[in-house]
């Protein structure tokens, strides 16, 4: 027993120290800090529900943040790689894609409520619609999110070409790009869209904000569990600044913020955690690989 308390003591006085050490190490760090996300609501809504975070962070690291919410996805990424963004949320693929273009490095990754370090894509129609499933569906217009969206299109496009054996451009009337996962939402909600790609978290976050209700909807398929999706920051910030940033992330337990994203905090990651995924990442186009 004693020596438990010993190694214990131990391991908590290294972390202080290693928090103190970077805390006494700002000499290299930027003056600002800007924090991205890929868009999956409004500008509004996200400025709005990023609040307690940023106003956390900046108390955590003592530096001014600016948040941005991503025009589109490929916009947080050339963002981050021309150094205008040092931390961004991404989902696996569009990570992968920041990992490969703009030196990203996960270090943390969602827990959600619902299923813990993982969620799912969801393919749904409004509820009383005649599209109940895939073989329904054929001759329907569908809606993806963007082409950087891991449940809003690679994992469906994967889901698709692989499980499903469609090909979407020519078993569809139409595919097309809908910008969010709450234009998806809400469209098959009010009827615009008639089956689209969004994900549990994206859905449960739209019926929590009073936006759809539950019953609104039908799902025509869900996929396999995906990883869950890592915040990362450049690699080449101090090495300073990136244990406080991921200590901060691993602490953080703003009940508002984490209740209006559906999670119940953050969890340590790394880049390996993603590689599995690239086979799902080669999925690029709306149309199956050949």
């Amino acid at each position: 027993m004693k020596k438990f308390l010993v190694a214990a003591f131990g391991l908590a006085a290294l972390t202080a120290l290693g928090i103190s050490s970077a805390q006494n190490s700002r000499a290299d760090w930027p003056k600002e800090i800007t924090i991205a996300t890929v868009p999956v609501e409004t500008s509004k809504d996200a400025t709005e529900r990023f609040k307690p975070m940023i106003s956390y962070l900046e108390k955590q690291l003592g530096v001014k943040i600016n948040f941005r919410n991503g025009a589109d996805y490929a916009a947080v990424i050339v963002a981050m790689a021309a150094k205008q963004v040092d931390v961004a949320f991404f989902g696996p693929s569009s990570y992968l894609d920041a990992e490969d273009r703009a030196n990203a490095e996960a270090f943390v990754k969602e827990s959600s409520i619902a299923n813990g370090t993982g969620y799912f894509s969801l393919v749904l129609s409004k509820a009383g619609s005649p599209i109940k499933n895939m073989r329904d569906a054929q001759g329907a217009e569908f809606a993806f999110v963007d082409p950087s969206s891991t449940s809003g299109f690679r994992v469906p496009m994967f889901s698709f070409c692989t499980d499903l054996k469609i090909e979407p451009e020519t078993y569809f009337k139409r595919v097309y790009f809908a910008g969010t996962h709450e234009n998806v939402i809400l469209g098959v909600a009010n009827g615009r869209i008639a089956i689209g790609a969004t994900n549990d978290i994206s859905l449960a976050s739209a019926i929590s904000k009073g936006i759809v209700k539950k019953e609104d909807f039908q799902v025509v398929y869900k996929s396999k569990k995906i990883p869950a999706s890592p915040v990362a920051y450049r690699k080449e910030l101090p090495e300073s600044l990136k244990l406080l940033i991921k200590s901060a992330f691993l602490r953080f337990r703003d009940e508002s913020f984490l209740k209006a994203s559906g999670l119940t905090g953050y969890v340590g990651s790394s880049p390996k955690d993603y590689q599995p995924f690239r086979q799902i990442n080669a999925y690029k186009s709306s149309q199956c690989l050949k």
